[in-house]
């Protein structure tokens, strides 16, 4: 089963790297599955989140709208005690905070 959803997700990923417009559907379909307990699940999730906002093709405005979105599933993964887990955590939160930053203190119009 969870060798099954990994696949999925792979092919969800290679979806998204084609076509960068997917994001917002996929990703709260990814954040729905932090709560797993399945270790390498969880690994592939936070590596995907930190990929997602690595990513050089992913427009800044999307990624700002995305972030907001990713705070919560973020917590919960910073939860497991898996280094690889906690580091790929600490990468997304650190390319997610000035998206946040950004959009909780930009002038109002």
């Amino acid at each position: 089963m969870a060798a099954d959803r990994l696949a999925q997700l792979k092919q969800a990923e290679i979806l998204v790297l084609k076509d960068p417009s997917h994001y917002p559907t996929i990703l709260p379909a990814v954040l729905a599955l932090t709560n797993l307990p399945d270790r390498p699940l969880r690994r592939w999730i936070a590596n995907f989140l930190t990929n997602t906002f690595a990513s050089r093709v992913l427009d800044g405005q999307v990624k700002e709208t995305l972030a907001a979105g990713v705070v919560d599933g973020l917590r919960t993964l910073i939860e497991d005690a898996d280094p690889v887990v906690l580091k790929s955590c600490i990468l997304c939160s650190s390319l997610i905070y000035p998206l946040l930053f950004r959009r909780l203190y930009s002038p109002f119009p």
